[in-house]
Protein backbone atom coordinates (compact mmCIF):
# COMPACT_ATOMS: atom_id res chain seq x y z
CA UNK A 1 0.00 0.00 0.00
CA UNK A 2 3.09 2.32 0.80
CA UNK A 3 4.53 1.54 -2.44
CA UNK A 4 0.91 2.19 -4.12
CA UNK A 5 1.05 6.12 -2.80
CA UNK A 6 3.87 7.30 -3.71
CA UNK A 7 3.90 5.47 -7.06
CA UNK A 8 7.08 3.51 -6.37
CA UNK A 9 7.53 0.45 -9.09
CA UNK A 10 10.21 -2.17 -9.74
CA UNK A 11 13.17 -1.65 -9.38
CA UNK A 12 12.30 0.66 -6.19
CA UNK A 13 10.49 -0.77 -3.21
CA UNK A 14 9.85 0.44 0.26
CA UNK A 15 12.25 -0.89 2.67
CA UNK A 16 11.11 0.53 5.87
CA UNK A 17 9.21 3.28 7.67
CA UNK A 18 10.19 5.36 10.97
CA UNK A 19 7.43 7.27 12.61
CA UNK A 20 7.84 9.34 15.54
CA UNK A 21 4.82 10.68 17.28
CA UNK A 22 6.78 13.22 19.41
CA UNK A 23 9.28 14.42 16.57
CA UNK A 24 5.85 14.36 13.97
CA UNK A 25 7.84 12.86 11.58
CA UNK A 26 7.56 10.15 9.54
CA UNK A 27 10.50 8.60 7.66
CA UNK A 28 9.77 6.06 4.17
CA UNK A 29 13.16 4.35 3.42
CA UNK A 30 13.20 3.38 -0.35
CA UNK A 31 15.57 0.93 -1.60
CA UNK A 32 16.23 -0.53 -5.50
CA UNK A 33 15.84 -3.98 -5.83
CA UNK A 34 19.80 -6.52 -6.34
CA UNK A 35 20.53 -6.33 -9.85
CA UNK A 36 18.09 -3.90 -11.14
CA UNK A 37 18.81 -2.03 -14.26
CA UNK A 38 18.15 1.68 -14.92
CA UNK A 39 17.94 4.09 -18.09
CA UNK A 40 20.57 6.37 -18.56
CA UNK A 41 19.78 9.58 -17.83
CA UNK A 42 21.50 11.34 -20.88
CA UNK A 43 21.04 9.00 -23.59
CA UNK A 44 17.92 6.99 -22.19
CA UNK A 45 19.44 3.63 -23.08
CA UNK A 46 17.57 1.04 -20.66
CA UNK A 47 19.17 -1.92 -18.75
CA UNK A 48 22.65 -0.02 -17.47
CA UNK A 49 23.06 -1.83 -13.93
CA UNK A 50 24.04 0.07 -10.79
CA UNK A 51 27.62 1.43 -10.78
CA UNK A 52 27.52 2.54 -6.91
CA UNK A 53 24.82 4.37 -4.84
CA UNK A 54 24.51 7.20 -2.31
CA UNK A 55 21.75 7.77 0.17
CA UNK A 56 20.10 10.82 -0.24
CA UNK A 57 16.15 12.61 0.92
CA UNK A 58 13.84 14.54 -0.11
CA UNK A 59 11.33 16.43 1.66
CA UNK A 60 7.64 14.56 0.77
CA UNK A 61 3.57 15.85 1.52
CA UNK A 62 3.08 15.86 5.06
CA UNK A 63 1.39 12.65 6.86
CA UNK A 64 -1.67 14.67 8.68
CA UNK A 65 0.08 16.81 11.23
CA UNK A 66 3.56 15.07 10.50
CA UNK A 67 6.54 16.05 8.16
CA UNK A 68 7.10 12.87 5.59
CA UNK A 69 11.05 12.29 4.13
CA UNK A 70 11.87 9.83 1.76
CA UNK A 71 15.16 8.07 1.84
CA UNK A 72 16.93 6.01 -0.45
CA UNK A 73 20.36 4.75 -2.17
CA UNK A 74 20.71 6.34 -5.49
CA UNK A 75 22.75 4.85 -8.07
CA UNK A 76 25.16 5.78 -10.40
CA UNK A 77 24.52 3.15 -13.69
CA UNK A 78 27.42 2.51 -16.27
CA UNK A 79 26.56 3.61 -19.87
CA UNK A 80 28.26 1.69 -22.64
CA UNK A 81 27.86 4.99 -24.55
CA UNK A 82 27.88 7.75 -22.01
CA UNK A 83 29.96 6.37 -18.66
CA UNK A 84 29.19 6.57 -15.66
CA UNK A 85 26.53 8.89 -14.73
CA UNK A 86 23.59 9.18 -11.85
CA UNK A 87 20.28 7.57 -12.05
CA UNK A 88 16.62 9.28 -11.98
CA UNK A 89 14.72 8.82 -9.90
CA UNK A 90 10.78 8.52 -10.21
CA UNK A 91 9.64 10.55 -7.48
CA UNK A 92 11.95 13.84 -7.84
CA UNK A 93 13.44 15.67 -10.44
CA UNK A 94 17.47 15.75 -10.46
CA UNK A 95 19.17 18.06 -8.15
CA UNK A 96 15.92 18.83 -6.06
CA UNK A 97 15.39 17.97 -2.31
CA UNK A 98 11.86 17.87 -2.45
CA UNK A 99 9.39 15.22 -3.91
CA UNK A 100 7.19 16.42 -7.29
CA UNK A 101 4.35 16.11 -5.14
CA UNK A 102 5.59 18.44 -2.88
CA UNK A 103 6.83 20.57 -5.43
CA UNK A 104 3.34 20.68 -6.87
CA UNK A 105 1.66 21.94 -4.08
CA UNK A 106 4.32 24.71 -3.10
CA UNK A 107 3.28 25.80 -6.98
CA UNK A 108 -0.30 25.93 -6.41
CA UNK A 109 0.14 27.78 -3.16
CA UNK A 110 2.46 30.07 -4.47
CA UNK A 111 0.26 30.99 -7.51
CA UNK A 112 -2.51 32.25 -4.26
CA UNK A 113 -0.43 33.48 -1.66
CA UNK A 114 3.44 35.60 -0.98
CA UNK A 115 5.90 33.25 -1.43
CA UNK A 116 7.31 34.06 2.08
CA UNK A 117 3.92 32.88 3.64
CA UNK A 118 3.56 29.54 2.01
CA UNK A 119 7.61 28.68 3.53
CA UNK A 120 5.37 29.55 6.55
CA UNK A 121 2.83 27.26 5.82
CA UNK A 122 5.08 24.39 5.03
CA UNK A 123 7.96 24.80 7.37
CA UNK A 124 10.67 25.34 5.00
CA UNK A 125 13.19 28.08 3.88
CA UNK A 126 11.88 30.80 0.96
CA UNK A 127 15.24 30.49 -0.73
CA UNK A 128 14.76 27.04 -0.96
CA UNK A 129 11.34 27.29 -2.81
CA UNK A 130 12.40 31.02 -4.48
CA UNK A 131 14.78 27.89 -6.47
CA UNK A 132 11.98 25.83 -7.07
CA UNK A 133 9.76 28.23 -8.31
CA UNK A 134 12.29 29.56 -10.59
CA UNK A 135 13.39 26.02 -11.85
CA UNK A 136 9.50 25.37 -12.79
CA UNK A 137 8.81 28.77 -14.58
CA UNK A 138 11.67 28.44 -16.92
CA UNK A 139 10.77 24.94 -18.02
CA UNK A 140 7.06 26.17 -18.16
CA UNK A 141 8.47 29.48 -19.98
CA UNK A 142 10.63 27.42 -22.05
CA UNK A 143 8.22 26.02 -24.90
CA UNK A 144 5.80 29.22 -24.70
CA UNK A 145 4.83 30.37 -28.08
CA UNK A 146 3.81 34.42 -28.58
CA UNK A 147 3.29 34.63 -31.88
CA UNK A 148 -0.06 35.26 -31.65
CA UNK A 149 0.31 38.14 -28.80
CA UNK A 150 -1.96 41.05 -30.56
CA UNK A 151 -2.78 43.25 -27.58
CA UNK A 152 -0.90 44.17 -24.20
CA UNK A 153 -1.53 45.24 -20.82
CA UNK A 154 1.01 46.63 -18.86
CA UNK A 155 0.97 47.92 -15.19
CA UNK A 156 2.92 47.71 -12.24
CA UNK A 157 2.50 46.49 -8.38
CA UNK A 158 4.35 46.78 -5.24
CA UNK A 159 6.64 43.59 -4.64
CA UNK A 160 7.13 44.53 -1.18
CA UNK A 161 6.67 46.89 1.22
CA UNK A 162 8.06 50.52 0.14
CA UNK A 163 9.09 51.14 -2.81
CA UNK A 164 9.95 48.46 -4.53
CA UNK A 165 7.93 47.74 -7.82
CA UNK A 166 7.67 44.95 -10.86
CA UNK A 167 6.07 45.98 -13.94
CA UNK A 168 3.32 43.15 -15.60
CA UNK A 169 2.90 42.30 -19.20
CA UNK A 170 -0.52 40.71 -20.28
CA UNK A 171 -1.98 39.62 -23.00
CA UNK A 172 -5.36 40.84 -23.43
CA UNK A 173 -6.90 38.54 -26.02
CA UNK A 174 -5.85 35.17 -23.77
CA UNK A 175 -6.22 36.84 -20.29
CA UNK A 176 -2.70 35.21 -19.22
CA UNK A 177 0.56 36.41 -18.21
CA UNK A 178 3.17 37.18 -20.73
CA UNK A 179 6.34 38.59 -18.27
CA UNK A 180 7.26 40.32 -15.20
CA UNK A 181 10.42 42.33 -14.30
CA UNK A 182 11.69 44.60 -12.08
CA UNK A 183 11.46 47.58 -12.01
CA UNK A 184 8.54 50.58 -13.64
CA UNK A 185 11.10 52.85 -16.24
CA UNK A 186 11.07 52.86 -20.24
CA UNK A 187 13.59 50.30 -19.74
CA UNK A 188 10.78 47.58 -18.55
CA UNK A 189 9.20 47.91 -21.97
CA UNK A 190 12.69 47.32 -24.09
CA UNK A 191 13.05 44.36 -22.02
CA UNK A 192 9.28 43.09 -22.67
CA UNK A 193 10.15 43.21 -26.35
CA UNK A 194 13.45 41.11 -25.86
CA UNK A 195 11.56 38.38 -24.52
CA UNK A 196 8.34 38.71 -27.12
CA UNK A 197 10.85 38.18 -29.55
CA UNK A 198 12.67 35.49 -28.38
CA UNK A 199 9.54 33.42 -28.04
CA UNK A 200 8.38 34.26 -31.82
CA UNK A 201 6.51 37.03 -31.10
CA UNK A 202 6.86 40.15 -33.92
CA UNK A 203 7.12 44.17 -32.17
CA UNK A 204 5.73 45.09 -35.27
CA UNK A 205 2.32 43.25 -35.07
CA UNK A 206 1.76 44.71 -31.88
CA UNK A 207 -1.83 46.55 -32.62
CA UNK A 208 -2.44 47.84 -29.04
CA UNK A 209 -0.70 48.46 -25.48
CA UNK A 210 -3.18 49.47 -22.69
CA UNK A 211 -1.51 51.15 -19.73
CA UNK A 212 -1.91 54.36 -16.98
CA UNK A 213 -0.97 57.38 -18.09
CA UNK A 214 3.07 57.09 -16.88
CA UNK A 215 5.43 59.03 -18.83
CA UNK A 216 8.15 56.29 -18.56
CA UNK A 217 5.68 53.70 -20.03
CA UNK A 218 4.71 55.88 -22.93
CA UNK A 219 8.67 56.51 -23.40
CA UNK A 220 9.51 53.01 -23.81
CA UNK A 221 6.04 52.26 -25.83
CA UNK A 222 6.82 54.85 -28.24
CA UNK A 223 10.75 53.44 -28.43
CA UNK A 224 9.94 49.31 -28.68
CA UNK A 225 6.38 49.71 -30.42
CA UNK A 226 5.97 52.81 -32.66
CA UNK A 227 3.24 50.63 -34.83
CA UNK A 228 1.22 50.23 -31.95
CA UNK A 229 -1.64 52.27 -30.68
CA UNK A 230 -1.57 53.26 -26.92
CA UNK A 231 -5.13 53.18 -24.77
CA UNK A 232 -5.27 54.38 -21.15
CA UNK A 233 -6.94 52.37 -18.83
CA UNK A 234 -10.56 53.12 -17.92
CA UNK A 235 -9.36 53.55 -14.14
CA UNK A 236 -6.53 56.20 -14.62
CA UNK A 237 -9.11 58.24 -16.67
CA UNK A 238 -11.57 58.49 -14.34
CA UNK A 239 -9.43 59.22 -11.61
CA UNK A 240 -7.64 61.74 -13.78
CA UNK A 241 -11.06 63.85 -14.52
CA UNK A 242 -12.61 63.30 -10.87
CA UNK A 243 -11.20 65.89 -8.65
CA UNK A 244 -12.63 68.59 -11.10
CA UNK A 245 -15.84 66.92 -11.39
CA UNK A 246 -16.23 66.07 -7.83
CA UNK A 247 -15.32 70.15 -7.30
CA UNK A 248 -17.91 71.50 -9.41
CA UNK A 249 -20.65 68.89 -8.56
CA UNK A 250 -19.65 70.03 -4.43
CA UNK A 251 -20.32 73.41 -5.38
CA UNK A 252 -23.45 73.30 -6.87
CA UNK A 253 -24.83 70.16 -3.88
CA UNK A 254 -23.79 73.10 -1.31
CA UNK A 255 -25.42 76.06 -3.57
CA UNK A 256 -28.31 73.68 -4.13
CA UNK A 257 -28.63 73.24 -0.35
CA UNK A 258 -28.02 77.12 0.57
CA UNK A 259 -24.93 76.00 3.03
CA UNK A 260 -21.74 77.28 0.77
CA UNK A 261 -19.85 79.28 2.99
CA UNK A 262 -19.14 82.75 1.62
CA UNK A 263 -15.29 82.26 0.22
CA UNK A 264 -16.55 78.58 -1.47
CA UNK A 265 -19.25 81.31 -3.28
CA UNK A 266 -16.17 84.03 -3.90
CA UNK A 267 -13.60 81.38 -4.91
CA UNK A 268 -15.21 78.25 -6.00
CA UNK A 269 -13.46 75.39 -3.44
CA UNK A 270 -15.23 72.82 -2.72
CA UNK A 271 -15.54 71.54 1.02
CA UNK A 272 -13.25 68.51 2.02
CA UNK A 273 -16.94 66.91 3.86
CA UNK A 274 -18.87 67.17 0.36
CA UNK A 275 -15.85 65.12 -0.99
CA UNK A 276 -16.01 62.26 1.24
CA UNK A 277 -19.53 62.15 1.68
CA UNK A 278 -21.22 58.97 -0.28
CA UNK A 279 -21.59 59.30 -3.51
CA UNK A 280 -25.26 58.11 -3.34
CA UNK A 281 -25.91 60.99 -0.97
CA UNK A 282 -23.66 63.34 -3.43
CA UNK A 283 -25.48 62.30 -6.51
CA UNK A 284 -28.92 61.66 -5.36
CA UNK A 285 -30.06 64.55 -3.87
CA UNK A 286 -28.22 67.03 -7.07
CA UNK A 287 -30.79 68.43 -9.36
CA UNK A 288 -31.09 66.81 -12.89
CA UNK A 289 -29.79 69.53 -14.37
CA UNK A 290 -26.62 69.79 -12.39
CA UNK A 291 -26.24 65.53 -14.05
Amino acid sequence: MRQRRIRVQWPWRVERTEFDAAERRLDLHLDFEPGGTFDCPSCGRGGCKAHDASGKRWRHLDFFQHRAYLHARVPRVRCPACGVKQAKVPWSEPGSGFTLWFEALVVALAREMPVRAVARLVGEHDTRLWRLLKRRVGEARADVDFSGVRAVAVDETACRRGHDYITLFADLDRSRLLYATPGRDASVVHRFREDLEARGGRAEEIRDLCMDMSAAYMKGAREAFPEAGITFDRFHVQRSHWPPRAACWARRFRAARGTAREDEVRQGLPALTVLLAPRTLLLGRLPRSVL
